[in-house]
């Protein structure tokens, strides 16, 4: 054999083993994207809550916490670098098709992937959706709110508020929380750790909550924070005005100690702002609940609510004034395909009001109240 025949044939064999090891990675992927699916699906939810919340995913968070979340910046921009890189990888790999490389192999790379990515989402964060919920660890269960209780609610928090305004809210201003991002992330790290291990939660104590950069990355998209399962830290908008972000903040962070549902976030976040001991930290959550509150107030009977505002301190209404501005800034990206691929993704996720569901904030505060605000 020549030594040209010699090489051919060597670069022949390891370009067949390199093709039988990428057939046995994608074989892996897929696999355990069947896997995981069939997990999320079927396996029930006590035996989730044993076996995942109780060993598996206190154990994804000990590990994210004690390496990525000691990085100094967000994990997120290097994802997305990898992400262009891996949209790059495919691109040359759609090129490549029309050359050599058969279709079943780029379609068998394309489920691969996506069955690494499921199963990562799952295995770090997404069996949560799977495990107990909220109104399952409740002493009591959620009933239906009418439309004359929510407006009751409405005229409560505008009492609250004003009660607020007249006793607290020139301590906001002097308050170390709004002055020091880092000591507001650990106060309300802490609350939040308290009330998550209460209900059992994962007492999360090292989670980081990140300030995007640039400001409005998240707003543009209607979004105030989220919580990123592939690297265990909260985000939130650096945009956000400041009297917005320990109630935003409070929210990630239950969402990185195991609460899934929106609703559920907004309720124990009001909760931790609502008994905090920081005026600003308790003013943001008042905020945050009116917000809410005012919007559903104004469907079920403008012309009520236009007279029920009336009674807001002026001081009120120009912070809230001051946060729709500070939202203007950055307007929505195509709002509506936004709102529908996120409600999806709930809805696949078990939360079936899709993104209707930050609302239930309003019937579990309520509820809470008609049970003596015990949990």
């Amino acid at each position: 054999m020549s030594r040209s025949s010699f090489r051919t044939s060597e670069l022949s064999d390891t370009l067949h083993i390199m093709k039988m090891k990428l057939r046995k990675i994608d074989s892996i992927g897929i696999i355990l994207g069947i896997m995981t699916l069939l997990i999320h699906w079927f396996v029930p939810a006590g035996l989730i809550e044993k076996v995942y919340g109780r060993f598996f995913f206190p154990f994804f968070c000990w590990i994210f916490d004690h390496t990525i979340g000691l990085l100094p910046v967000a994990f997120l921009y290097v994802l997305i670098i990898l992400a262009m890189y891996l949209v790059y990888r495919l691109f040359r790999s759609i090129k490549l098709l029309f050359k050599n490389r058969p279709w079943i192999d780029f379609l068998a790379g394309i489920l691969a992937a996506a069955g690494y990515i499921v199963s990562a989402f799952y295995f770090f964060w997404g069996f949560n959706y799977d495990r107990l919920q909220l109104t399952d660890r409740l002493s009591w269960s959620v009933d239906s709110v009418s439309n004359a209780t929510l407006m009751e609610e409405a005229k409560a928090q505008i009492n609250r508020l004003t009660e607020f305004v007249g006793a607290d809210r020139d301590k906001v201003e002097t308050s170390l929380a709004f002055q020091n991002y880092r000591l507001l992330e650990v106060a309300i790290r802490q609350d939040a750790a308290r009330l998550a291990d209460h209900l059992g939660y994962l007492e999360r104590n090292r989670v980081r909550c990140r300030q995007l950069w640039p400001k409005g990355i998240l707003l543009r998209i209607s979004t105030a924070g989220f919580y990123n399962p592939l690297s265990g830290e909260c985000n939130i908008d650096r945009g956000l005005h400041p009297l917005q972000k320990p109630f935003s903040m409070a929210h990630e962070f239950f969402h990185g100690m195991g609460v899934t549902g929106e609703g559920d976030c907004n309720f124990l976040a009001y909760l931790l702002c609502h008994n905090s001991d920081h005026p600003f930290i308790k003013y943001s959550g008042e905020l945050g609940y009116w917000r809410y509150i005012r919007h559903t107030a104004y469907i079920i009977d403008d012309e009520a609510y236009k007279e029920m505002v009336e009674g807001l301190p002026q001081q009120v209404r120009d912070d809230l004034q001051a946060i729709d501005d500070e939202l203007d800034k950055y307007p929505d990206i195509a709002p509506r395909m936004r709102n529908a691929i996120y409600s999806a993704y709930l809805k696949s996720n078990k939360i079936h009001d899709g993104i209707a569901n930050y609302n239930r904030i309003l019937q579990l505060v309520i509820n809470w109240r008609q049970h003596g605000e015990n949990l």
